[in-house]
């Protein structure tokens, strides 16, 4: 059974959604006295975390305020964004894409370095020592200055663990990646499933921001999904989250990559598309050269666009099929909304409304609370976004997390 979220936790996230805000706006937000506002506040501030911000020109005459009837300047708190830094990285069958963020989760820079799929994992390690690096020296920034580090990699991961049970990334399964990266770096380092990542970015940035209960599904190379419930992120048992993309939408279909057949990912993901317009297109020339067919799906989604309706006729198929499969995950979960997101909308109508209208149809006719579907193209930010999340999820849980040597005296910028 989790713990249940701490006072600390509960101000710091307070504070980050609605910042600047005052404390006794955060005690009505977060359901604390305001005398265990004061103290956790006092703490924070001591640590660097956060700062004062006496708002100008205002003597008190704010409604919202508690001390206004008292005169006194409101005073506002906000995150101290340059408290600390997070990483992430996010591996994909052609790119790695390395991003660093303040304490606020806002990307500082981005550096994207050539990666191909199925490498050894001590390979793999390496080059995301060498971007993580080149990475920090482009931003300028000390890595003293680092709360912790998360890699995005798509497949079966256990976050807790450290394990990647399989990826399309590594030429083998099995791979305890977690202690692979904790021997390259002298801060805190994590791996998490790329959607799960996608997820968490939603949840404190994004279409989730407001919400406690929704799905997220990627489409990309691979179709992933992330769950967030009761304001948690849902990961399954033995940490792996919901498999979305290898729920079966037709028994004995077409060939997944996964091994089997028929899998939701077998019909709507970039290379499903692929494979029915390209003649020599094969799962094994794909992952042996994914750069040149990400190529291939930017010039045939290009094609569609302009008017050639045999290929947008692809992509409308895609995205019935999608449609119906998250169709059946409505049925199932029945949550608020349902965020679509990932390099597969670059498609637009020509997948999204087929998928829509497809969903619409196996509605459940005695459900009058219709699930919002909505379509939400992110840049590559997305993961460096759901790193932050991730990682500052945890300083803001553990009471006693350090902050950065010398950040405390940090002024807010």
């Amino acid at each position: 059974m989790e713990k249940p979220l701490s006072g600390r936790f509960r101000v710091l996230d307070s504070i980050r959604r609605g910042g600047p805000i005052s404390r006794v706006e955060i005690a009505d937000a977060c359901g604390l006295s305001r005398s265990a506002v004061t103290g956790v506040v006092q703490a924070l501030q001591n640590e660097g975390w956060i700062a004062e911000l006496p708002e100008s020109g205002n003597n008190g005459t704010n409604g919202t305020n508690g001390d206004s009837h008292r005169g006194r300047p409101r005073v506002n708190l906000d995150m101290n964004p340059a408290a600390a830094h997070v990483l992430g990285v996010k591996l994909s069958l052609h790119r790695m894409s390395v991003a660093v963020t303040d304490f606020r989760g806002d990307v500082l820079h981005t550096t994207t370095l050539p990666f191909n799929g199925s490498q050894h994992p001590d390979i793999a390690a390496d080059m995301i020592e060498v971007g993580v690096r080149r990475c920090l020296i482009e931003a300028k920034i000390d890595k003293s200055r680092v709360l912790g580090l998360c890699v995005a990699i798509p497949g079966y991961i256990n976050n807790l663990e450290g394990m990647c049970y399989w990826s399309p990334i590594f030429d083998r399964d099995d791979v305890a990646f977690g202690p692979l990266l904790a021997e390259r770096f002298p801060f805190p380092t994590s791996i998490e499933n790329d959607a799960n990542m996608v997820t968490l970015a939603e949840h404190w940035f994004g279409e989730g921001r407001n919400l406690s209960n929704f799905a997220v599904v990627t489409v990309e190379h691979g179709i992933g999904m992330g769950l967030v419930t009761h304001d948690r992120l849902y990961r399954g048992h033995n940490g792996i989250g919901p498999e979305f993309g290898h729920a079966k939408i037709e028994f004995s279909g077409r060939a997944c990559r996964c091994g089997q057949l028929g899998c939701v990912e077998a019909y709507a993901s970039d290379y499903a598309i692929l494979r029915q317009v390209l003649p020599h297109f094969s799962l094994d020339s794909y992952s042996q050269d994914p750069k040149a067919y990400h190529v291939e799906i930017e010039r045939i989604t290009a094609e569609a666009k302009a008017g050639d309706q045999s290929l947008a006729g692809e992509f409308a198929k895609a995205g019935r099929i999608l449609g119906r499969a998250i169709g059946n995950l409505i049925a199932t979960l029945n949550p608020p909304k349902v965020i679509v997101t990932g390099e597969g909308l670059r498609a637009g109508d020509m997948l999204f409304e087929p998928l829509v209208a497809e969903a619409r149809k196996l509605q459940l006719a005695g459900n009058r609370f219709e699930t919002d579907i909505v379509a939400h193209l992110w840049g590559d930010d997305v993961w460096a976004r759901g790193a932050a999340a991730l990682v500052l999820q945890q300083a803001y849980m553990d009471p006693g997390a350090p902050i950065v040597e010398q950040a405390g005296n940090q002024a807010i910028v």
